[in-house]
């Protein structure tokens, strides 16, 4: 997808590609807020960093309060931690902190880029991209940053790991062929597959819930579409099937919908479609750009990117489109919500 917006980094962090959680709020017995929590990249400091606040737009927290850049989120499994991606070593490095932002640790200290933390669904491993080889690789390496372990080791470009739900398999965007592909691995870096295996641009790779099956955008038809394969790279399917731009499918949480960024109505909008491609619907309607939509964990809230006030903005709508807020209403841009696990 393509937009027009004049803050390069707005652009490169919500897309994902980027360069190359507190405070008074109410708790749970369990220590984490009532309501939930949502981490997010802002600007609002003259540089990136990462926030966080509550799920009704209260107690936001500089987490990160760094000079250089810091973003990239990915909420440990159990959201007692968050792993991100900083600039504050001069290059890009994955660190990891506590939920309140204390206890920072740089986990791979490498020469090269490292980006794109992804955590094991067990929160014992942390996949990530890096071109500490020269090249765009996926490695995995321990949640305290040891025994990392390169993955691809291929000469072409491999990003943006995404781990399936049994933490067995990893899906990845891979060149290696002369165009993106899906390609998926075992996680010790065994039985490589290319599961979309044709011509045109394929990325965007994420796994259902059952495992059984990957949602990805595919411009295969001319246009940006999302197709559903099989894990076995067998039964592609056009789930969109317009001849508008459908990117960023994410799956709710019990499985059964996928929320995606179209233009078919001329901007960007957040629709939703049952997990097969039917009854897709238009939750935000808005003549502003909305896109990027994120999951409560319970399936019942919708977080995304909106820039309708002019500025990039978080807003959170119930899963129908309903309830409608925006929850920073600040003048600088932010993007890219994270809802906490539970």
């Amino acid at each position: 997808m393509h937009r027009n917006v004049s803050n390069v980094w707005w652009l490169a962090a919500a897309l994902g590609l980027a360069l190359a959680g507190c405070g008074s709020d109410s708790t749970a017995p369990s220590g984490r807020p009532a309501a939930g929590q949502i981490a997010f990249s802002t600007d609002r400091d003259g540089n990136p960093e990462i926030y966080v606040m509550n799920a009704d737009g209260a107690g936001v927290r500089n987490l990160t309060n760094n000079p250089t850049f810091d973003f990239e989120l990915a909420w440990s499994p159990d959201g007692t931690k968050i792993a991100f991606s900083s600039g504050r070593d001069g290059d890009t490095e994955i660190y990891l902190m506590h939920a309140d932002g204390t206890g920072l640790v740089n986990l791979t200290h490498s020469p090269g880029q490292d980006l794109w933390p992804k955590w094991s669904p067990d929160g014992t491993r942390i996949a990530f991209y890096s071109e500490r080889d020269g090249n765009g690789e996926i490695y995995v390496m321990n949640a305290d940053g040891s025994g990392p372990v390169n993955l691809t080791n291929n000469p072409d470009g491999d990003a943006r790991a995404d781990w399936s739900p049994d933490g067995t398999r990893i899906a990845f965007y891979s060149n290696r062929d002369g165009n993106g592909e899906i390609y998926v691995i075992n996680a010790d870096g065994s039985g490589l597959r290319n599961l979309s295996n044709n011509p045109s641009l394929d990325v965007e790779a994420t796994w259902s819930r059952d495992g059984t099956r990957i949602a990805f955008y595919s411009e295969r038809d001319g246009n940006g579409e999302i197709y559903v394969v099989n894990a076995d790279g067998s039964n592609p399917l056009n789930l969109t099937n317009n001849p508008a731009s459908d990117a960023t499918p994410a799956w709710s949480p019990d499985g059964s919908k996928i929320a995606f960024t179209t233009t078919r109505d001329g901007n960007g909008e957040v629709y939703v479609m049952n997990a097969d491609g039917s009854n897709p619907r238009n939750l935000t309607n808005n003549p502003g750009w909305d896109g990027f939509g994120a999951w409560s964990p319970d399936g019942t809230k919708i977080a995304f990117n909106s820039e309708r006030d002019g500025n990039g903005e978080i807003y959170v709508m119930n899963a129908d489109g309903s309830g409608l807020r925006n929850l920073t209403n600040n003048p600088a841009a932010d993007l890219a919500p994270a809802w906490r696990p539970r």
